[in-house]
C-alpha cells in the first residue's frame, strides 16, 4: 500500500522547490558524511510545523548526518488520531513526500512477528508525527534508505519495553531509530522549559520509569513519551542533548508554547 502525504502544504511545503529552499535554510552548510554505515543510533525529534520545530529537528538530523550513511530508519510516533491498535507497524509498501518515494523495509514483518501482532495501515493514514520526519532524511540521504513506521496507541511502560525488546533483535549497522515527540504543550515559556528539563533529567539518568512517573506527576503533556521511553529501554550507553527550546523562539508567543527537543542516543551496553 502507498501512503500519500497528508500534512504537506500545512506542516511543511507541498511544492518540492519550496521544500528544498526551507531545507537549505536549515542546512546552509553540510559536512562530507563518512561512507561507513552508522552504528545503531537513536534520535528524539519534534514533529510540529517546520516554522515552529524545524530548526530543532534539523540540529538533530545534522548530527546524524555527520555520523555516516543509513540503511533503515525506524520512526516511532504517538497516535494523535485515536485510530488503530496499541502498536501499529506499517507492514509493507511505500511512503511518498514531495521529495519522492521511500520503501518499507522487509524487517517490518519481523517486528510484527516478534510482537505477535497484525500489520496495520489505519493508524498511519492521517498521523503526522512520522511523515514530518521524512523530508529531513530525504534531503540529506536521498531515497536510498528504507523505513519502518510505527505508531504507538498505548504508551505505557510495558508497551515501550515490549517494543524496545523487539527492535533490539532486528537492528544492525545503518539503523536509525527516531522517537518523534514534542514536549509540553500550551503553557508559558518558562513552565514549558522547566517541564522539558524534567524530561531531560530522566534522559540523563537513562531511567524510563522516572520519565514516565514525572510525566504523570508534573502533568507534562509530551505527546510521544512512550516513543522516547522505547529508546531508553534499548539501553544506549550515551545520550547527548542537542537542542531544547519552545515555539516562542520561532513564533514570539511566550504564553502558549510547545516544547521541542533533539537528542542523540549512541552506543550499546
Amino acid at each position: 500500500m502507498t501512503r500519500y502525504p497528508v500534512v504537506s502544504g500545512t506542516f511543511y511545503p507541498k511544492d518540492k522547490n519550496e521544500l528544498i529552499e526551507i531545507m537549505e535554510e536549515f542546512f546552509p552548510i553540510l559536512p562530507e558524511t563518512p561512507k561507513n554505515y552508522i552504528k545503531p543510533t537513536g534520535l528524539i525529534s519534534p514533529h510540529a510545523g517546520y516554522i515552529f520545530s524545524g530548526k530543532t529537528a534539523s540540529y538533530g538530523y545534522y548530527e546524524i548526518f555527520k555520523k555516516g550513511e543509513i540503511k533503515t530508519v525506524i520512526i516511532i510516533g504517538p497516535n494523535h488520531t485515536g485510530v488503530g491498535p496499541n502498536i501499529s507497524v506499517y507492514p509493507e509498501g511505500t511512503w511518498i513526500t514531495p521529495f519522492g518515494t521511500i520503501e518499507i523495509d522487509e524487517k517490518a514483518k519481523k517486528i510484527i512477528s516478534k510482537l505477535q501482532i497484525i500489520g496495520d495501515y489505519s493508524a498511519h493514514q492521517y498521523e503526522h508525527s512520522i511523515e514530518v520526519q521524512l523530508p529531513f532524511l530525504q534531503y540529506l540521504y536521498g531515497n536510498d534508505f528504507k523505513i519502518i513506521p510505527i505508531v504507538m496507541g498505548d504508551q505505557s511502560l510495558k508497551t515501550s519495553k515490549k517494543l524496545a525488546e523487539a527492535l533490539k533483535e532486528i537492528i544492525d549497522e545503518g539503523t536509525l531509530i527516531v522517537a518523534s515527540s514534542d514536549l509540553n504543550h500550551y503553557e508559558e515559556h518558562e513552565i514549558t522549559m522547566k517541564k522539558g528539563e524534567i524530561i531531560i533529567k530522566a534522559l540523563r539518568n537513562k531511567d524510563p520509569e522516572e520519565l514516565y512517573n514525572n510525566i504523570k506527576e508534573h502533568q507534562i503533556t509530551a505527546c510521544g513519551y512512550g516513543c522516547i521511553n522505547t529508546l531508553l529501554y534499548m539501553n544506549f550507553e550515551k545520550i547527548r542533548i542537542i537542542h531544547h527550546t519552545t515555539s516562542a523562539e520561532a513564533f514570539g508567543d511566550y504564553n502558549q508554547t510547545v516544547g521541542y527537543l533533539s537528542a542523540i542516543f549512541e552506543g550499546s551496553e
